[in-house]
C-alpha cells in the first residue's frame, strides 16, 4: 500500500491511498491540478479577530485494476508417432491352382493354351441347349482337349465360362440330374467321387454326327 499525504498553506490535509505507484502519482497530478485557490492561501482573520482555520480532509482510496489471469498455455499436441510395431503374418502354402481375373480358378490339368482354343471350338460347334446338355458336352471336351478323367463340379465352373456359358444355379444337382437312369447322359467315375464321364448315349444326344 502507497500512502501520499499533502499539507496544504492553510493547515488541510489531502491524503491519498493506492497498491499502485502508478495510479496514484495520475490521481494526485488531477488532484493538485483541480483545487481551489482559495485552499491554496494562507488563513485570513475573521471579524472577531481570529484566524480563520479551514480544514478539509479528503481521502481518496484508489483500488488497484483487477488483474486478469490468462491460463497457462496449452502444451503443443505432438503428431501421433507411427505404430512401428511388426506383426507376421502366416502365409498358407501355395496350391497347384492359378487365378485369373476373368475365368476364376483354373485347375492345374487346364492350363494348356492350345487345349482350352481347341475345347472352347468345340463347345461353340455343339451348340448344345440346356443345362445338362452343356454339362454334357464339357465333360467330353475336357475329356478330348485336356486328357482329364471325367469333371467334377468344381471344374465345371470353369469349363462354362471357358465356353461363354451361362453357369447353372448348382452344378452339383446338375451332374446328378443328367446321371440319372431317367436320362444316363452321365455315368460315375468309379472309385473317383463325384467326378462324372459322358455316356454315349449323352454324345448321341449332345454331339452332331459328322
Amino acid at each position: 500500500m502507497v500512502k501520499v499525504s499533502i499539507s496544504l498553506p492553510n493547515n488541510a490535509l489531502i491524503t491519498f491511498e493506492s497498491e499502485e505507484s502508478e495510479v496514484l502519482r495520475e490521481i494526485v497530478g488531477m488532484a493538485l491540478r483541480d483545487l481551489p485557490r482559495d485552499l491554496m492561501q494562507p488563513g485570513t482573520p475573521d471579524a472577531t479577530g481570529g484566524a480563520m482555520e479551514k480544514s478539509t480532509s479528503v481521502t481518496d482510496v484508489v483500488r488497484p485494476a483487477a488483474t486478469i489471469t490468462e491460463p497457462p498455455p496449452s502444451p503443443i499436441s505432438q503428431p501421433a508417432k507411427p505404430n512401428t510395431q511388426s506383426v507376421t503374418v502366416a502365409v498358407p502354402p501355395i496350391t497347384a491352382r492359378v487365378e485369373t481375373n476373368d475365368t476364376g480358378s483354373i485347375p492345374p490339368e487346364f492350363l494348356s493354351t492350345n487345349g482350352r482354343a481347341a475345347f472352347e471350338a468345340f463347345c461353340q460347334e455343339a451348340n448344345p441347349l440346356g443345362d445338362m446338355r452343356r454339362v454334357v458336352v464339357a465333360a467330353e471336351g475336357a475329356s478330348r482337349h485336356f486328357g482329364v478323367d471325367g469333371v467334377n463340379a468344381d471344374e465345371l465352373g470353369w469349363l462354362f465360362d471357358s465356353a461363354g456359358w451361362r453357369r447353372p444355379g448348382n452344378f452339383t444337382q446338375t451332374l446328378r440330374n443328367a446321371a440319372r437312369s431317367k436320362f444316363g447322359w452321365l455315368e460315375r467315375i468309379p472309385g473317383r467321387s463325384g467326378r462324372y464321364a459322358a455316356t454315349p448315349l449323352g454324345l448321341s444326344k449332345t454331339i452332331p454326327r459328322t
